[in-house]
Order: C-alpha cells, then sequence, then structure tokens
C-alpha cells in the first residue's frame, strides 16, 4: 500500500525491487517486503528472470543495490548481469 503526501509516497514495506528506465522512473514493482534477506533473493531472482533490464533494490529512498541485466543466452540458458552496483 503507497499514501501520496504531495509529491512524496510513503509505503508499508521497508524494501522495493524494481525495473527502472535509463532515468531512474519504475517501469515495473517487482516486490515489497519488510525482511532484507528476503528482499535481497528476490533481487538476486528478478536478476535470473528479467532481460535487458535496470534492476533496484531500494530501502525507502535509500538505494542498496542496482543491476543491469542482458539478453537471454541460449547455450547456458542464464540472463547474465552486465553491470552491478552496491
Amino acid at each position: 500500500m503507497e499514501i501520496a503526501m504531495g509529491s512524496r509516497k510513503i509505503y508499508d514495506y521497508s524494501y522495493l525491487i524494481e525495473c527502472v528506465d535509463g532515468e531512474g522512473n519504475t517501469v515495473e514493482r517487482v516486490g515489497e517486503m519488510n525482511n532484507f534477506v528476503v528482499a535481497k533473493a528476490a533481487f538476486e531472482a528478478t536478476l535470473t528472470q528479467r532481460t535487458w533490464s535496470n534492476v533496484m533494490l531500494r530501502e525507502g529512498g535509500r538505494i542498496v543495490e542496482t543491476a543491469k541485466t542482458g539478453g537471454y543466452d541460449c547455450e547456458t540458458k542464464t540472463v547474465p548481469v552486465l553491470e552491478r552496483r552496491s
């Protein structure tokens, strides 16, 4: 659940996993959770499923980690992580 206060949004969840565009705007919200271990696992799982995406793990307004994925590799049957920042 989100509550808008002016231009700022307040969430009931501590951690958000989002796919964002090149400017940092949310394209898709993948998950919302309160536990960091679960959020980190969901972030890692998202990286194996989303091709050509910028994936972001947030704690409120703080960016915990971001990663950029590539295209699906038919030989290895994986999605490569091209770039990762903590």
